[in-house]
Protein backbone atom coordinates (compact mmCIF):
# COMPACT_ATOMS: atom_id res chain seq x y z
CA UNK A 1 0.00 0.00 0.00
CA UNK A 2 2.46 2.58 -1.22
CA UNK A 3 1.50 6.09 -2.27
CA UNK A 4 3.20 7.95 -5.11
CA UNK A 5 5.06 10.71 -3.34
CA UNK A 6 7.46 11.89 -6.00
CA UNK A 7 6.10 15.44 -5.75
CA UNK A 8 5.86 16.33 -2.09
CA UNK A 9 4.93 20.00 -2.16
CA UNK A 10 5.27 23.21 -4.08
CA UNK A 11 8.42 23.97 -2.04
CA UNK A 12 10.28 20.73 -2.68
CA UNK A 13 10.42 17.88 -5.15
CA UNK A 14 11.90 14.85 -3.43
CA UNK A 15 11.46 11.20 -4.31
CA UNK A 16 11.22 9.21 -1.09
CA UNK A 17 13.12 5.98 -1.63
CA UNK A 18 13.45 2.87 0.47
CA UNK A 19 17.18 3.53 0.61
CA UNK A 20 16.60 7.02 2.04
CA UNK A 21 14.37 5.69 4.81
CA UNK A 22 16.75 2.86 5.72
CA UNK A 23 19.64 5.30 5.93
CA UNK A 24 17.55 7.53 8.21
CA UNK A 25 16.89 4.57 10.53
CA UNK A 26 20.59 3.65 10.64
CA UNK A 27 21.61 7.27 11.22
CA UNK A 28 19.15 7.59 14.11
CA UNK A 29 20.38 4.39 15.76
CA UNK A 30 23.99 5.54 15.45
CA UNK A 31 23.05 8.90 16.99
CA UNK A 32 21.69 6.97 19.98
CA UNK A 33 25.14 5.46 20.47
CA UNK A 34 24.55 2.09 18.78
CA UNK A 35 27.09 0.35 16.57
CA UNK A 36 25.24 -1.36 13.72
CA UNK A 37 26.13 -4.60 11.99
CA UNK A 38 23.89 -6.25 9.45
CA UNK A 39 23.24 -9.90 10.20
CA UNK A 40 24.09 -12.18 7.26
CA UNK A 41 22.12 -15.14 6.01
CA UNK A 42 18.67 -13.57 6.50
CA UNK A 43 17.69 -13.37 2.83
CA UNK A 44 15.93 -10.08 2.15
CA UNK A 45 15.10 -9.46 5.82
CA UNK A 46 16.57 -6.14 6.93
CA UNK A 47 17.87 -7.36 10.31
CA UNK A 48 20.67 -5.66 12.22
CA UNK A 49 22.64 -6.19 15.40
CA UNK A 50 22.80 -3.13 17.66
CA UNK A 51 25.57 -2.87 20.23
CA UNK A 52 25.84 -0.24 22.95
CA UNK A 53 27.68 -0.28 26.26
CA UNK A 54 28.67 -3.90 25.80
CA UNK A 55 25.03 -4.97 25.35
CA UNK A 56 23.69 -6.32 22.08
CA UNK A 57 20.18 -6.60 20.68
CA UNK A 58 18.70 -7.44 17.32
CA UNK A 59 16.45 -5.08 15.38
CA UNK A 60 14.37 -5.17 12.22
CA UNK A 61 14.39 -1.99 10.14
CA UNK A 62 11.00 -1.22 8.65
CA UNK A 63 10.22 1.65 6.28
CA UNK A 64 6.90 3.22 5.34
CA UNK A 65 5.74 5.95 3.00
CA UNK A 66 2.12 5.82 4.19
CA UNK A 67 2.54 5.27 7.97
CA UNK A 68 1.50 1.62 7.88
CA UNK A 69 3.99 -1.18 8.62
CA UNK A 70 3.85 -4.85 7.71
CA UNK A 71 5.08 -8.20 8.95
CA UNK A 72 4.13 -11.57 7.42
CA UNK A 73 2.21 -14.02 9.63
CA UNK A 74 3.22 -17.67 9.72
CA UNK A 75 1.49 -20.84 10.90
CA UNK A 76 -1.96 -19.29 10.87
CA UNK A 77 -0.93 -16.19 12.79
CA UNK A 78 0.78 -18.04 15.65
CA UNK A 79 4.19 -16.82 14.48
CA UNK A 80 5.58 -13.77 12.67
CA UNK A 81 8.33 -13.81 10.07
CA UNK A 82 11.27 -11.57 11.06
CA UNK A 83 9.36 -10.06 13.99
CA UNK A 84 9.86 -13.18 16.12
CA UNK A 85 13.63 -12.98 15.57
CA UNK A 86 14.21 -9.48 16.95
CA UNK A 87 14.22 -7.51 20.19
CA UNK A 88 13.25 -4.15 18.70
CA UNK A 89 11.69 -2.72 15.55
CA UNK A 90 13.30 0.38 14.05
CA UNK A 91 10.74 2.23 11.92
CA UNK A 92 11.49 5.09 9.54
CA UNK A 93 8.30 6.82 8.42
CA UNK A 94 7.25 10.02 6.71
CA UNK A 95 5.57 12.48 9.07
CA UNK A 96 2.40 12.65 6.95
CA UNK A 97 0.84 10.59 4.19
CA UNK A 98 0.29 13.68 2.05
CA UNK A 99 2.90 16.40 1.58
CA UNK A 100 5.40 14.98 4.09
CA UNK A 101 8.26 17.22 5.16
CA UNK A 102 10.28 15.00 7.51
CA UNK A 103 11.20 11.42 8.27
CA UNK A 104 10.55 10.27 11.82
CA UNK A 105 12.45 7.32 13.28
CA UNK A 106 11.01 5.24 16.12
CA UNK A 107 12.42 2.33 18.09
CA UNK A 108 9.66 0.04 19.35
CA UNK A 109 9.99 -2.99 21.65
CA UNK A 110 9.30 -6.07 19.54
CA UNK A 111 7.05 -7.47 22.27
CA UNK A 112 4.68 -4.51 21.91
CA UNK A 113 4.70 -4.79 18.12
CA UNK A 114 3.93 -8.52 18.30
CA UNK A 115 1.07 -7.89 20.71
CA UNK A 116 -0.44 -5.40 18.30
CA UNK A 117 -0.03 -7.63 15.26
CA UNK A 118 -1.54 -10.58 17.14
CA UNK A 119 -4.56 -8.46 18.03
CA UNK A 120 -4.94 -7.14 14.51
CA UNK A 121 -4.69 -10.62 13.03
CA UNK A 122 -7.41 -11.94 15.36
CA UNK A 123 -9.69 -8.99 14.57
CA UNK A 124 -9.35 -9.52 10.83
CA UNK A 125 -10.00 -13.24 11.03
CA UNK A 126 -13.09 -12.56 13.16
CA UNK A 127 -14.30 -10.11 10.50
CA UNK A 128 -13.86 -12.79 7.83
CA UNK A 129 -10.92 -11.14 6.08
CA UNK A 130 -8.34 -13.17 4.21
CA UNK A 131 -4.93 -13.08 5.92
CA UNK A 132 -2.42 -15.26 4.11
CA UNK A 133 0.69 -16.78 5.63
CA UNK A 134 4.07 -15.42 4.55
CA UNK A 135 2.71 -12.17 3.10
CA UNK A 136 2.74 -8.82 4.83
CA UNK A 137 -0.16 -7.83 7.06
CA UNK A 138 -0.39 -4.07 7.57
CA UNK A 139 -1.04 -2.18 10.81
CA UNK A 140 -1.29 1.61 11.09
CA UNK A 141 1.24 3.52 13.17
CA UNK A 142 -1.45 6.13 13.84
CA UNK A 143 -4.69 5.50 15.68
CA UNK A 144 -7.29 4.19 13.22
CA UNK A 145 -10.86 4.54 14.44
CA UNK A 146 -12.36 2.02 12.03
CA UNK A 147 -13.32 -1.10 14.01
CA UNK A 148 -11.32 -3.73 12.11
CA UNK A 149 -8.24 -1.59 11.60
CA UNK A 150 -8.29 0.01 15.05
CA UNK A 151 -7.00 -3.14 16.75
CA UNK A 152 -3.24 -2.86 17.09
CA UNK A 153 -3.05 0.63 15.61
CA UNK A 154 -1.67 3.78 17.25
CA UNK A 155 1.66 2.55 18.60
CA UNK A 156 3.26 5.98 18.07
CA UNK A 157 0.96 7.43 20.73
CA UNK A 158 3.11 5.64 23.31
CA UNK A 159 6.61 6.40 22.04
CA UNK A 160 8.55 9.47 21.00
CA UNK A 161 10.66 9.48 17.83
CA UNK A 162 14.35 9.00 18.48
CA UNK A 163 15.13 11.27 15.53
CA UNK A 164 13.45 13.57 12.99
CA UNK A 165 15.20 14.43 9.72
CA UNK A 166 14.09 16.91 7.02
CA UNK A 167 13.49 15.12 3.73
CA UNK A 168 15.64 17.56 1.81
CA UNK A 169 18.64 16.76 4.01
CA UNK A 170 18.15 13.01 3.60
CA UNK A 171 17.75 13.35 -0.16
CA UNK A 172 21.04 15.22 -0.39
CA UNK A 173 22.79 12.48 1.55
CA UNK A 174 21.39 9.55 -0.43
CA UNK A 175 21.66 10.82 -3.98
CA UNK A 176 21.56 8.28 -6.78
CA UNK A 177 19.24 5.51 -7.92
CA UNK A 178 18.55 2.44 -5.83
CA UNK A 179 20.44 -0.63 -6.96
CA UNK A 180 18.57 -3.64 -8.30
CA UNK A 181 19.25 -5.49 -5.04
CA UNK A 182 17.91 -2.58 -3.00
CA UNK A 183 14.77 -2.35 -5.13
CA UNK A 184 14.20 -6.09 -4.69
CA UNK A 185 14.66 -5.80 -0.94
CA UNK A 186 12.23 -2.89 -0.75
CA UNK A 187 9.63 -4.83 -2.74
CA UNK A 188 9.97 -7.79 -0.37
CA UNK A 189 8.64 -5.64 2.48
CA UNK A 190 5.46 -4.74 0.60
CA UNK A 191 4.73 -7.76 -1.59
CA UNK A 192 1.08 -8.55 -2.16
CA UNK A 193 -0.12 -12.10 -1.47
CA UNK A 194 -0.52 -14.69 -4.20
CA UNK A 195 -4.22 -15.48 -3.93
CA UNK A 196 -5.74 -18.52 -5.61
CA UNK A 197 -9.49 -17.81 -5.68
CA UNK A 198 -11.58 -14.88 -6.91
CA UNK A 199 -13.17 -14.61 -3.47
CA UNK A 200 -9.76 -14.22 -1.82
CA UNK A 201 -8.70 -11.58 -4.35
CA UNK A 202 -11.84 -9.51 -3.76
CA UNK A 203 -11.54 -9.82 0.02
CA UNK A 204 -7.91 -8.70 -0.07
CA UNK A 205 -8.69 -5.86 -2.51
CA UNK A 206 -11.53 -4.56 -0.32
CA UNK A 207 -9.20 -4.31 2.66
CA UNK A 208 -6.53 -2.48 0.67
CA UNK A 209 -9.06 -0.02 -0.79
CA UNK A 210 -10.51 0.66 2.67
CA UNK A 211 -7.05 1.35 4.09
CA UNK A 212 -6.06 3.69 1.27
CA UNK A 213 -9.39 5.54 1.19
CA UNK A 214 -9.66 5.76 4.97
CA UNK A 215 -13.20 4.36 5.06
CA UNK A 216 -14.98 1.55 6.86
CA UNK A 217 -14.50 -1.85 5.27
CA UNK A 218 -18.28 -2.17 4.99
CA UNK A 219 -18.32 0.93 2.75
CA UNK A 220 -16.23 -0.75 0.05
CA UNK A 221 -18.24 -2.56 -2.59
CA UNK A 222 -16.37 -4.14 -5.49
CA UNK A 223 -18.10 -5.42 -8.62
CA UNK A 224 -16.33 -7.97 -10.80
CA UNK A 225 -17.11 -8.36 -14.50
CA UNK A 226 -15.44 -10.99 -16.63
CA UNK A 227 -15.87 -10.78 -20.40
CA UNK A 228 -14.97 -13.63 -22.69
Amino acid sequence: MELNMANLSSEQNVTITWKMLVEAAKKAAAAQGYALERLPGRGLSNIWQLTKGGKTKVTSIRTTRDRWVAFPPLAGGTKWKTLDEVDTVLVATVDARENPQNVQVYMFPADDVRKRFNGSYAARIKEGLKVQDNFGMWVSLDRDERPVFSVGSGIIEHYKPIAIYPLADLAAGTAGEESEAEAEEAAAETAAPTLTTISDVISWARERVAQIAGVQLSAVKLDLKIEW
